[in-house]
C-alpha cells in the first residue's frame, strides 16, 4: 500500500444534532420582514438541524454580532461535535484537551471547543485568540471568519497552495497572512463582498453567519461512520469499513486525513477490525479516525485469575490449556461478566474456567465464563460450516438462552455416535438432536439421534456442490434437504447421482432428519457419472469430518476430496501403505475416485510426503 502524507485537518458536517433542545426558526418573529428575504430560510434550516438557536423564545437577533466563541462552536456542532457516531471520538477530545480547555475558563462550549482542536480546526495557540480571557465575548471579525471556516471545511492546506487573484476593491489592505483563507472562502461560494469590498475587519452578524454556515454545510455534505477497519486498496482508492455487519467501500483522494487518535497515521497502522470513525462527503472519505490503539475482537481463553488496579480489575488468561504464557488485560469500570448466562462478578470465577472476553478500545468491555467442560443438552443442529482452514464449527438451537443461536469449533479428533452407534463426524446432520461434550469451547464429543422419515413429492431445486442440497414439494410445502456424499440414489431402477434427474421429476425421499440418505426418482433424463482425478497439493485436512481440501494447479480456490464410507485407501508414491489421518498440509497427492452429488469422493489417494 502506498504511504502518503494526508492532512489532518477536518471538514464540516452536515446533519449532526444538538444535545440542547432547538428552538424551531418558525417562531423567531424578527426575521419575518421582506428585509430578511436574503437570510430567514437558511436560518430556519440551521436552527432545524439544530446547529443555532435563538436568544429568546420569539428573537433571533439577525443584526447582532456573533462573538469569537459562538462562531466557533456553530463550526464545532456543524462538525459533528455532537453526531451519535462522534460518541466515543468526542469523549476522546475531552480528555485530550481536558487541562487546555480548563485554562481558558469557559462558560459554556467545552466540548464543541475541544471537538475542534481534536479534529485539528483549531491549535493550541488559536485559544489565546480566540477563546482566552475576555477575547471569547468579542466580536468576530470577517478576516476571523475566513480563517476559521476555511480550517474547518480542511481547506487550510488548499488556501496556502493556492494562488491568490482577489477581485475586491480593498484587496490590497487585506493582510498577506489573510489572503489565502479570503481566497478560500471567496472560490468556495461562503463569503462574498460587500459592495464589492472584504471589509476584513468588518463585524459578522448572527444573520449573515446562519448564511456562511448553511453555505458551508451545503457545500461538504458531510456524515459519520462509526465501524471497524477492514482494508484499504490503494489501485482502486477504495477504503472498505464494517458498519452493524456490513461491509462497505468508500472512494478516499490523496487529500484524505487518516488520523490514529487524532495524530497523523499511515495506511500500516491500520489493522483490520480497528474501531473508526469515517467522515465522509457524500460517497468520498474525507477523514477517518482510528479511536483505538487495539482492534476490536473477541478472545476465547482460559482463566487464570485477576488483579485490581485502582477501580478497574485486571483479567489474568491462557489463550489455550497449554503452556503458553499467562497474559494480562485490563477491563472497563464495571465490566460485565456473566457466568454460564447469569450475571456474575469476576471474583466468582474459578481457575480454569472457560473466557470469552469481548474487547473494545483496547480494553475488555464484556466477559462470558463457563466451567471449563460442559454437556449441553436437548440442543438441535442448525448448520454446518467448513472454513477455508479445514476446520468444522457447528451451530446449535438451544431451549437455553446460553447456547441458542451458538456456534462451536469441532476438536479434529472429537467423538461421534448416532443411536448408540460409533459414527464419523460426517453422518451428524441439520435437524439431529445432539448432546454435546464441549471442553475449552470446543466440541470433543456428539451424541445423535435422527428423525427418520420418507418424503414423496417433486423436485423443485437440486443444489450441486461440496454441500450439495435437494428442495422438493410435498404436501404442498417446500423443504431443502441436505445431501451427503453416501447418499444412495437410485435413478429408474438404477444407480445414479444427482445428474441424473431434473427440476419436476417425482422423487421418494428416506430422511435423517434435515439429511437424505436414499433418492429414488422417476425421471425422462439420465446422464452417466464417469470416473476421474483430483491433482494438487493439500491446503487442509479434517480428519474428523473426512476431506483434505487440494488445490489444483490453475485453479484459485482448494477442491474438497471425501473419503468413502468403507476406507478409502491411502499409499504412498513408493506403494507404502498408509494412514488416511497421517496426510499433511503441503503434501501432492493424487485422488482418484469418482464425483458422487457434486462431490468428489476417492476410492484411492496416493500420497508424496513434503517432507
Amino acid at each position: 500500500m502506498k504511504k502518503k502524507i494526508i492532512s489532518v485537518l477536518a471538514a464540516a458536517a452536515c446533519c449532526s444534532a444538538m444535545v440542547q433542545p432547538v428552538l424551531a426558526a418558525s417562531t423567531f418573529t424578527d426575521i419575518a420582514g421582506k428585509e430578511y428575504s436574503w437570510c430567514a430560510s437558511q436560518i430556519k434550516a440551521m436552527a432545524d438541524a439544530g446547529y443555532i438557536n435563538g436568544v429568546s423564545d420569539t428573537e433571533f437577533a439577525p443584526d447582532s454580532n456573533i462573538t469569537k466563541l459562538q462562531c466557533i462552536a456553530l463550526f464545532s456542532r456543524a462538525m459533528g461535535c455532537f453526531d451519535e457516531n462522534n460518541t466515543e471520538l468526542l469523549e476522546l477530545a475531552r480528555e485530550t484537551y481536558a487541562d487546555d480547555i480548563k485554562s481558558c475558563s469557559l462558560p459554556w462550549g467545552e466540548d464543541e471547543i475541544s471537538y475542534m482542536l481534536y479534529k485539528g480546526a483549531l491549535v493550541r495557540s488559536d485559544l489565546t485568540t480566540y477563546i482566552k480571557g475576555s477575547v471569547k465575548n468579542e466580536d468576530m471579525s470577517r478576516a476571523e471568519a475566513a480563517i476559521i471556516i476555511t480550517k474547518a471545511m480542511g481547506g487550510e492546506a488548499q488556501a496556502k497552495a493556492a494562488s491568490i487573484s482577489l477581485d475586491y476593491k480593498d484587496a490590497a489592505s487585506i493582510p498577506s497572512n489573510i489572503k489565502p483563507y479570503v481566497q478560500y472562502v471567496t472560490d468556495q461560494g461562503i463569503m462574498n463582498g460587500i459592495d464589492d469590498e472584504f471589509r476584513a475587519g468588518g463585524t459578522v452578524t448572527r444573520a449573515q453567519m446562519a448564511v456562511m454556515l448553511y453555505r458551508a454545510v451545503e457545500k461538504c455534505d458531510y456524515s459519520f461512520i462509526r465501524g471497524k477497519f477492514v482494508d484499504i486498496d490503494d489501485t482502486e482508492y477504495t477504503i472498505t469499513v464494517n458498519a452493524n455487519g456490513e461491509n462497505a467501500s468508500y472512494t478516499y483522494t490523496d487529500n484524505t486525513s487518516l488520523t490514529k487518535l487524532g495524530a497523523v497515521a499511515s495506511v500500516s497502522e491500520y489493522e483490520e477490525n480497528l474501531p473508526v470513525i469515517v467522515q465522509l462527503s457524500g460517497n468520498v472519505v474525507v477523514a477517518m479516525d482510528a479511536i483505538s490503539e487495539q482492534p476490536e475482537q473477541t478472545i476465547t481463553a482460559v482463566y487464570q485469575g485477576y488483579n485490581t488496579l485502582g477501580n478497574v480489575y485486571q483479567i489474568k488468561v491462557k489463550e489455550s490449556n497449554s503452556s503458553s504464557a499467562v497474559k494480562t488485560y485490563t477491563c472497563i469500570e464495571n465490566v460485565p461478566v456473566t457466568y454460564q448466562g447469569t450475571p456474575a462478578t469476576i471474583k466468582s470465577l474459578k481457575s480454569g474456567d472457560q473466557v470469552e472476553l469481548e474487547f473494545s478500545n483496547g480494553k475488555v468491555a464484556a466477559i462470558s465464563a463457563s466451567e471449563k467442560s460442559a454437556t449441553i443438552t436437548g440442543a438441535t443442529v442448525t448448520a454446518f460450516d467448513i472454513g477455508d482452514d479445514g476446520n468444522l464449527t457447528m451451530t446449535i438451537s438451544s431451549s437455553s438462552s446460553e447456547y441458542d443461536g451458538k456456534s462451536f469449533p469441532v476438536a479434529s479428533d472429537a467423538t461421534a455416535k448416532k443411536s448408540n452407534k460409533d459414527v464419523e463426524l460426517s453422518s451428524i446432520y441439520v435437524g439431529d438432536k445432539v448432546t454435546l461434550t464441549v471442553r475449552y469451547g470446543q466440541i470433543v464429543a456428539v451424541e445423535a439421534t435422527s428423525t427418520y422419515s420418507t418424503v414423496t413429492g417433486t423436485i423443485v431445486e437440486v443444489v450441486i456442490s461440496s454441500t450439495p442440497s435437494i428442495t422438493v414439494r410435498a404436501d404442498g410445502k417446500e423443504k431443502k434437504y441436505q445431501v451427503p456424499t453416501d447418499c444412495d440414489i437410485i435413478v429408474n431402477q438404477h444407480p445414479g447421482s444427482l445428474y441424473d434427474f431434473r427440476v419436476g421429476d417425482n422423487v421418494t425421499l428416506t430422511t435423517q432428519s434435515s439429511a437424505v440418505t436414499r433418492i429414488q426418482v422417476s425421471t425422462s433424463i439420465i446422464n452417466t457419472e464417469t470416473g476421474g482425478s483430483v491433482n494438487g497439493t493439500v491446503t487442509a485436512v479434517n480428519t474428523g469430518y473426512g476431506f483434505i481440501s487440494v488445490l489444483m494447479e490453475g485453479y484459485d480456490m482448494p477442491f474438497p476430496v471425501y473419503k468413502t464410507s468403507n476406507g478409502t485407501t491411502v499409499i504412498t508414491s513408493t506403494g507404502k501403505s498408509m494412514d488416511f489421518k497421517s496426510i499433511a498440509v503441503g503434501d501432492t497427492v493424487e485422488c482418484r475416485g469418482t464425483t458422487s452429488n457434486g462431490a468428489f469422493v476417492a476410492t484411492l489417494i496416493i500420497v508424496t510426503p513434503a517432507n
